[in-house]
């Protein structure tokens, strides 16, 4: 079963770049213009490559922050992206294939100036000495791995009892916010891995206040999981996708850990129905206007009421209005609770309507 929020993020990346060596010139070779481990810190990193080795748990994965995102020639011909990072503890530098970025694979530079939590996977030999005759090697680290071990606990905690990890509340803290007209959506660290969320389930959307006006980076907040999907990279479109062009993928398991912000935010139907019931005269903002099927009035998040105009009305509002939102004094006439549908009175425009220009005047 594919994870929405998995696929529609990467549709907003089909055309990274990972070129072939002939597509792309001068691109340094990953083993001569990577920064190798300094002797002093190899000691303290490669004892958690072995902890992860032997016990797939948290205590053996390292924070790390990423610096920058380049191309390199990582093995003759192929030229993809890589991430450079520092662990936290000690500034050793780590770097992340492409293909080990995990549920972000298409877009490392995501990670630039964010803290997750890595796996250290290998070092290679870079088949030089430093000043005091030591080996010289580079350090390779898994984003993937770390997700994997990470949402992995949660996913075996959701089989032994799901209402227990659904009930939880948790904080995320926001790292990216995503807001086009086609797609809405929010990365955010939990326990040191990415996880995502659809805009629909961090709030109750309304035209009026866009995504970027209610999340930002840095944002700290509740929320709860609502389900872990275990499934393969493979499996997934985009993935597909990018196999078939050659790109390097991630692949294996992954667990897609599915989230809302909602139950922690006022629901507006009760609001609605309370307004209906009252009788009560309220602002609204118009959201849609059509020359045969009318105007379409927001009265609450979500929520799209029938605007009824009086045919004697001296003000006539336009498309434009549609455009700015245009405030309008409504009474509700009837609702719908199941489809956020009704009819609402247009009483009155309290800051008139938007003025077209007359294409005659000069």
């Amino acid at each position: 079963m594919a994870d929405e929020n998995f696929n529609a993020l990467n549709t907003l990346a089909q055309n990274q770049s990972q070129l072939t060596h002939s597509e792309k010139k001068g691109v340094p070779f990953f083993l001569d213009a990577a920064e190798k481990i300094p002797f002093e810190l190899q000691g303290f990193v490669a004892e958690y490559k072995r902890q992860i080795n032997q016990e797939l748990t948290p205590d053996n994965l390292l924070w790390a922050v990423g610096e920058e995102v380049a191309d390199f020639e990582v093995r003759k011909g192929l030229v993809m992206p890589v991430l450079k990072m520092r662990v936290e503890e000690n500034d050793a530098p780590v770097y992340v294939f492409a293909s080990q970025a995990g549920s972000n694979y298409r877009h490392p530079d995501n990670f630039i100036d964010q803290r997750v939590k890595i796996a250290i996977t290998t070092f290679l030999d870079a088949g030089t000495k430093d000043k005091e005759g030591n080996e010289q090697y580079i350090a390779l680290g898994s984003i993937q791995q770390a997700e994997f071990v990470i949402n992995g606990l949660l996913y075996q905690a959701m089989l032994k009892d799901p209402e227990a990890v659904k009930n939880q509340d948790r904080i995320g803290k926001v790292t990216q916010v995503i807001d086009t007209p086609d797609f809405r959506f929010i990365s955010f660290e939990y326990q040191g891995a990415e996880l995502g969320m659809l805009a629909k389930n961090f709030y109750y959307q309304t035209w009026t206040k866009p995504l970027n006006k209610v999340a930002y980076i840095g944002m700290k907040f509740p929320f709860r999981i609502t389900n872990i999907i275990k499934a393969k990279y493979e499996d997934q479109d985009g993935v597909k996708q990018d196999m078939a062009a050659g790109r390097a993928v991630p692949k294996g398991l992954m667990y897609q850990v599915l989230t809302t912000r909602l139950p922690f935010l006022e629901s507006p139907d009760k609001d609605v129905e309370s307004k209906f019931e009252r009788g009560a005269d309220f602002k609204g903002y118009i959201v849609h206007y059509h020359p045969i099927q009318g105007i379409f009035v927001e009265v609450a998040p979500g929520w799209w009421c029938k605007g009824i105009l009086s045919a004697n009305s001296p003000i006539k509002p336009s498309v434009a209005d549609a455009q700015q939102h245009t405030p309008v004094i409504v009474h509700l006439e009837k609702i719908n609770p199941q489809t956020h549908t009704g009819r609402a009175w247009i009483k009155r425009f309290p800051h008139g309507v938007v003025r077209v220009p007359d294409p005659h005047e000069q």
